[in-house]
């Protein structure tokens, strides 16, 4: 069994459970726990008798997306757009489910990695949105036109970076079910059961040609170009200003600055 120090991975049976272990940074993500994240995964890959991947993070939240409280290491912008991060496109390529048990916020990142998830359970408690449009930088990879009811939807939610809660992220479309605070365990687990009653290589086999579809409508492609533009818009004024007042007044001033002040 694989040990790592930002993810916890467990084996229950056929389900492997992947759980986002930095809890006192709202499980945000940094380099170090993406990598393991795409590690865990690959170990799930490997071995034939996991049927099912169950994501979930300790704590608080979901997870509160990228680390934007932490310094990313120094490098051009070339290098950048060249090492782009691959852990929605190792859930999207899994030969199994991969399911997120969402308990508090999913935010920015946080929020892309629930939605690429195959499906997303979520408490009441739970909350929805990409609050780092405020600050220019679209989402690394654009999952949410393909999982909303509406591109309307899309476009309200990544126009202005507000949050929304589950019930209503259920009512879009982003999200399968909404539990009870305190049932998500065993409403995954249900799932679960009914899941493992399909023989592996059928779902494995729907699996693919559901990610067909998606491919169709360009999911990889917008992916992978939105990847690039997201390298570059962290080189505009607003991101850029945004870092200077993180590293001369705090966290906290920044992202006052970020979600108060209008933008050009």
């Amino acid at each position: 069994m694989p040990t790592y120090e930002t993810v916890e991975y467990e084996r229950d049976g056929a389900t492997a459970h992947v759980r986002l272990d930095r809890p006192d940074a709202l499980n945000a993500l940094n380099e170090q726990l993406l990598s393991e994240f795409v590690d865990a995964l690959a170990h799930d890959e490997a071995d034939d008798e996991v049927r099912v991947a169950v994501v979930a993070g300790y704590g608080d939240a979901f997870s509160s997306g990228y680390d934007i409280g932490e310094d990313e290491p120094e490098r051009s912008v070339d290098e950048a757009m060249l090492d782009q991060r691959t852990h929605l496109e190792a859930v999207f390529s899994a030969r199994i489910p991969v399911i997120a048990a969402v308990d508090g916020p999913a935010l920015a990142g946080g929020c892309n990695l629930a939605l690429a998830c195959d499906l997303t359970f979520a408490t009441e408690r739970s909350e929805f949105g990409y609050p780092d449009m405020h600050f220019g930088e679209p989402p690394p990879k654009f999952v949410l036109p393909f999982v909303t009811n509406s591109l309307k939807q899309a476009r309200e939610l990544l126009y202005n970076g507000k949050s929304i809660s589950a019930e209503e992220a259920h009512r879009m479309g982003l999200v399968n079910r909404v539990v009870p605070d305190g049932d998500l365990g065993a409403a995954v687990d249900e799932e679960v059961d009914h899941i493992l009653k399909t023989p592996g290589s059928a779902v494995a086999l729907v699996k693919d040609m559901v990610n067909d579809v998606q491919e169709t409508q360009g999911y990889r492609r917008y992916g992978r170009i939105d990847e690039y533009l997201g390298t570059l818009t962290m080189e505009s004024a607003a991101a850029t200003r945004f870092r200077d007042i993180r590293d001369e007044e705090g966290l906290s001033a920044a992202l006052e600055w970020v979600h108060g002040t209008d933008k050009d």
